[in-house]
């Protein structure tokens, strides 16, 4: 596979002809979108080091959905690490946490240790078709729940690494403006609780975890699940890497529906230039090819 290094261009706001326009509820939302998802050009000038990470990424996703869809190949993957074969017919998430398991014992995962901050080989718009893709290429390694944390050498304090919204959870986001929008905290959700009773939520876990990235100005991966907007899964939805932002302002409300007190946090989203770490940007470079 052959990559190209583009030519540097000016960072700055998509015009409206290069956004993906979307209707979310009744919120209208412009979001940068690649259409070929991770393999898309490139719209900006990062060292050699991260093309090749990014190569790394491509690969990672490539043997993923090679084991998705094609069984023989999974099983044999499968007993050539003594995980088994599968029982019945795989399915939900627990399909898919095995298909990361495998990536794994394949020494295929990327960006594996976990850290604050942007991710090495990702852009801002990169689009994903699955759950277990975000866990294996680094940014979001939490299956089920919908924030991802950190936790201090000495365990004494935990940050947000990483959000997602997959759209399941009632009124878990609120649009503000294109780069801003209300995240609510995890914990006593109506439409996971069944018959059990709902209870406050309390400031633990990934709801500390996003007060601490607040006062500490420790910036948090935003990834949203979008239905039919191009090249999706076989399902018509995928996972767009949306950016960095910061948490601005938290707050206690009750919810409506149930009586019971609910975390509110105020995220916006990063400027272009603060979105990756200098170690990877570069200025003034030539087009060049390598393998």
């Amino acid at each position: 596979m052959v990559l190209s290094l583009p030519k540097p261009v000016k960072e700055g706001p998509l015009s409206k002809s290069k956004q993906a326009r979307h209707v979310v509820g009744k919120v209208l939302r412009h979001v940068k979108v690649h259409p070929r998802g991770i393999c898309s050009n490139q719209q900006s000038a990062f060292t050699p080091e991260w093309y090749e990470c990014r190569s790394a990424i491509k690969e990672a996703l490539r043997c993923y959905r090679r084991l998705l869809s094609d069984k023989d190949y999974r099983e044999g993957i499968s007993k050539d690490h003594g995980m088994g074969l599968e029982r019945g017919k795989p399915s939900g998430i627990g399909q898919h946490m095995r298909l990361a398991k495998l990536v794994r014992c394949l020494g295929k995962w990327v960006n594996t240790a976990k850290k604050i901050g942007c991710v090495a080989g990702i852009e801002v718009g990169d689009g994903f078709h699955w759950r277990g893709e975000l866990c294996i290429v680094g940014l979001h390694s939490e299956f089920q729940k919908g924030i991802d944390c950190i936790t201090s050498l000495n365990g004494s304090k935990i940050w947000a690494t990483s959000i997602f919204d997959s759209g399941r959870y009632d009124s878990s986001t609120r649009k503000v403006s294109s780069d801003e929008f209300t995240y609510c905290g995890e914990g006593e959700n109506p439409s996971f609780c069944g018959f059990k009773k709902l209870k406050d939520q309390k400031l633990v876990g990934g709801n500390r975890a996003l007060m601490n990235n607040m006062i500490d100005r420790k910036p948090v991966r935003v990834i949203r699940r979008f239905d039919n907007i191009g090249n999706t899964n076989e399902s018509g939805y995928k996972f767009v890497y949306e950016g960095l932002y910061q948490v601005n302002h938290c707050w206690k409300e009750i919810r409506m529906d149930s009586g019971k007190y609910v975390y509110k946090f105020n995220l916006v989203k990063l400027e272009d230039h603060l979105q990756y770490e200098p170690q990877w940007k570069v200025n003034n470079v030539r087009t060049r090819r390598y393998h």
